[in-house]
């Protein structure tokens, strides 16, 4: 069916004309703004529950196969694509290295170049409802590379640089679904962020290969299901309410740009504002998944700045290589915090959290790092783990285009309730970011990794923009 160049998915849906559609996969004719096609939003499927020949894996193969036959300076090939992300090429072309550049942007940047790609695949695959599926490593059933993906024959999917128990089916650690768990619990929008990013990074590390480094990721075809799983967690945190909102009242992350480009290789500019309601403003779904949470970005709306309230501050440097390494949860010099410690955390309202700043490396080391917490000479164990990180685009200084300091937030809501604060210690430890059961891992990273600051910081709400605009808002966009 050749579909008109004017005809708007909300005219589609009014006509009934969408209706031909909804019964399964299409094939589509025609160039135009694809995202337009699909009757409602495009479901984003989890890829573990996928058999090889499902639909969408065949349309991911058409695509990638056709997008890798393009040469490398057009926008919609399989390289440039990646190059977005990021790339060692020298021919800089626009748009490429803009990921991990600004640590804010986290989840809001890989929306938008998540959201291109897949129109990309829809025109290339030919099916105009196709949609990433997601790969849910933080679910214990789940923490296995997809089966296609490990389909040594499958010139598309597979990708034999990966570390090959991955490619054999080994397991990614647990402690990837515990840090994801621990991370919703969070109340700010920036903490959750850097919270979601140590098991992000801790994926890229496990898989290896060309996922290890931001400036190969995007050219393996997993990067794209992972990174839909992160974006998820951001609907799914949302939906948890409880004051969580994204940053519609910071006024850099509302209003700063980035390029991308759309399936005809044009390039289209978004801003935070942009991708707020991933249903209503880019047409996608994930399976599964609660309500989403439709936040709108206010005319006017400049709330006060709040400064991070920190409670205890070490800038002792910690280095971590390859043997644990324990520090005091609140350091000699932090002892008068106690108190105050104590009665935020039986703040509901409020949560405490762990957060470890300036993080560099001078190269990727390519591991993980547990974070535990516990009493004095505690073993680490299930119960004292609040986390795990992994340095991937941020705090890797020989990557020029993407370096910046990083940072990670673990939340201490947890160990802190029935344990007296000072008593505990933080132990960092290294793991390959793998399932090895109850067996010890001996590990190197490839460079160690630098820690400047240890606090203890009160994770809050931020300030919610007016109900009454929200809702004014709402109607405006029910009525175009």
């Amino acid at each position: 069916m050749i579909m008109e160049n004017s005809l708007s998915r909300r005219q589609l849906i009014k006509t009934g004309a969408a209706a031909t559609f909804v019964a399964g996969t299409q094939l589509f004719v025609g160039v135009p703004a694809l995202a337009d096609y699909a009757a409602g939003p495009t479901m984003r499927r989890n890829a573990s529950t996928m058999a090889e020949n499902d639909p969408i894996l065949r349309g991911y193969r058409r695509a990638i196969r056709a997008m890798r036959l393009l040469p490398n300076n057009n926008p919609c090939s399989w390289f440039y694509q990646a190059a977005i992300h990021g790339t060692t090429d020298p021919a800089n072309l626009p748009s490429w290295n803009t990921c991990h550049t600004d640590p804010a942007f986290f989840w809001a940047w890989h929306r938008m170049y998540l959201y291109f790609f897949e129109r990309i695949v829809r025109k290339q695959s030919g099916m105009y409802d196709w949609a990433i599926p997601y790969w849910d490593w933080g679910n214990p059933a789940e923490r296995a590379l997809p089966a296609p993906f490990r389909v040594t024959t499958d010139a598309q999917l597979f990708d034999a640089s990966r570390d090959a128990g991955v490619n054999a089916g080994t397991p990614l650690s647990a402690s990837l679904g515990t840090s994801v768990t621990s991370a919703m619990t969070l109340l700010d929008y920036f903490n959750t962020q850097s919270s979601v990013n140590g098991p992000h990074g801790s994926v890229h590390g496990a898989v290896s290969g060309n996922m290890c480094c931001v400036v190969t990721a995007a050219l393996d075809p997993i990067f794209y299901l992972h990174h839909a799983h992160v974006d998820r967690l951001w609907n799914l945190w949302l939906a948890q309410g409880g004051g969580r909102s994204s940053p519609v009242g910071n006024t850099t992350w509302r209003n700063t740009t980035y390029t991308f480009f759309d399936e005809c290789c044009e390039p289209v500019s978004l801003k935070g504002c942009d991708v707020l309601r991933a249903a209503l403003q880019l047409s996608y779904a994930y399976e599964g998944e609660p309500p989403q949470v439709n936040q709108y970005c206010p005319r006017i709306f400049n709330p006060a700045v709040l400064e991070v309230a920190i409670l205890a501050l070490s800038r002792r440097p910690l280095v971590l290589e390859r043997i644990p390494v324990r520090v005091p949860l609140i350091p000699p010099e932090a002892r008068n915090a106690v108190p105050r410690l104590r009665e935020t955390v039986r703040m509901r309202e409020r949560n405490v959290a762990l957060q470890i700043r300036n993080v560099e490396a001078d190269r990727a080391p390519e591991i993980s790092w547990e974070v535990h917490v516990g009493p004095r000479g505690t073993a680490p164990n299930e119960r004292t783990l609040i986390g795990i990180f992994a340095l991937f685009g941020a705090g890797i200084k020989d990557r020029a285009h993407h370096y910046h300091p990083a940072e990670f937030v673990f939340p201490l809501g947890r160990v802190l309730r029935d344990l007296d604060p000072a008593t505990l210690e933080v132990t960092f430890v290294p793991v390959s970011g793998l399932d090895r059961g109850r067996r010890a891992e001996t590990v190197q990273p490839r460079a160690p990794v630098r820690i400047g600051e240890v606090a203890i910081i009160v994770d809050a709400p931020m300030p919610q923009p007016p109900r009454d605009e929200q809702e004014r808002l709402r109607r405006e966009e029910e009525q175009r």
